[in-house]
């Protein structure tokens, strides 16, 4: 079962790179690079702006993200199988970079007891009692 996520967030993927994505992150129509790293099912994004970047930041990236199985697993996944040149493993690397986006747009350190759930009314029917139902 999948269910659609209303987000109210701008964002378009890049038609070159995998885990690439162009995302508003201040709720003021700018859209900013990022690098996606997870998904998780309750619509929060995992990410790290790609202009928070060095060059050579920007080339190790670039190389995971050309990896032959850069589409078939999230960037978190190839992150931690990849060990960068200076002897670090990626994921260890980036995650000092990573925010979470909201699907409601509120970007948070997801390293400081903070998460993001869904947002929304719910419509709850109370249950049928036995004196209800005569």
């Amino acid at each position: 079962m999948t269910t659609e996520i209303e987000v109210t967030y701008q964002s378009r993927k890049s038609p070159e790179y995998a885990h690439i994505e162009w995302l508003e992150l201040n709720a003021d129509g700018i859209l900013h690079e990022c690098a996606i790293m997870n998904r998780d099912r309750n619509g929060n994004v995992l990410f790290f702006k790609t202009n928070d970047l060095d060059e050579i930041d920007k080339r190790r990236l670039a190389g995971i993200l050309m990896d032959r199985n850069a589409k078939s697993f999230a960037l978190w996944d190839l992150c931690a199988q990849k060990t960068l040149g200076n002897g670090m493993n990626a994921l260890a690397y980036f995650h000092q970079l990573v925010r979470q986006l909201t699907p409601n747009g509120k970007v948070i350190d997801p390293r400081v007891g903070q998460i993001g759930g869904l947002t929304g009314t719910k419509t709850i029917t109370p249950a049928k009692t036995e004196k209800a139902a005569k």
